[in-house]
């Protein structure tokens, strides 16, 4: 057998062992926070944080009332995260533009300290288009928050929702919107307060991230 035969099986057993990241000079890594996402608005806020050693925290809520969850990564879960997070190249997300804003748009700061290299902060609009490397490392912190048990209580969305113009949603918040008008692709939604003069726009994979319950269903 040839050399050459052998270098794709050697490839990927590198992969495989790829050694686990560490943090030179940290005594607690239950305190060194690797990754902080929160995204707020005068409505609620939302917190996202990783710690070094496998803890995941959340806390979600409406300002200075917000609950808050807890979850454990395994080894082998920490770091993968960990070098997922450390593979993106974010040198085209140093300068973003201005997307929407607004009283009610929620404003984000996404806060990543890997093992052993410089503090990165990154500011912008819960709906900005952003660079894909940036959006693999929000994708992270998702994933990371799918991982916290409920935080919100017991009330969910329908597992199979689909939105309809004229349903009646609660939001985290304790409010009741309805459903004003969906886009032609079926991804972005309009809802208007049942009680306050509220217009908001939500992309459909955002719902269970803002709304607790189906209220009511339109006909």
């Amino acid at each position: 057998m040839r050399l050459l035969d052998l270098l794709p099986t050697a490839c990927s057993l590198l992969l495989l062992a790829a050694p686990p990241i560490r943090a030179a000079g940290v005594d607690d890594p239950r305190g060194f926070e690797v990754l902080r996402y929160e995204c707020a608005s005068e409505l609620g806020r939302r917190e996202l944080t990783l710690f070094l050693n496998g803890t995941i925290r959340l806390r979600d809520g409406p300002l200075g009332k917000e609950v808050m969850g807890l979850a454990e990564l395994n080894p082998d879960e920490r770091d993968g995260a960990l070098h997922r997070l450390a593979e993106e190249d974010l040198s085209e997300a140093k300068r973003l533009s201005s997307g929407v804003s607004g009283r009610w748009i929620e404003r984000c700061t996404l806060t990543l300290h890997l093992p052993d290299k410089e503090i990165q902060v990154y500011r912008f609009s819960h709906y900005d288009v952003l660079p894909l490397s940036l959006s693999r490392i929000v994708r992270v912190a998702e994933d990371m928050a799918a991982k916290v048990p409920d935080v919100k209580g017991s009330e969910a969305l329908p597992v199979n929702y689909q939105p309809r113009v004229g349903d009646v949603l609660k939001r985290v918040d304790g409010n009741l919107y309805a459903i004003h008008n969906v886009s032609e692709d079926k991804q972005g939604i309009e809802l208007q307060g049942v009680v306050q003069p509220l217009t908001i726009y939500i992309r459909k994979d955002h719902l269970r991230l803002e709304f607790v319950a189906l209220v009511k269903r339109a006909p």
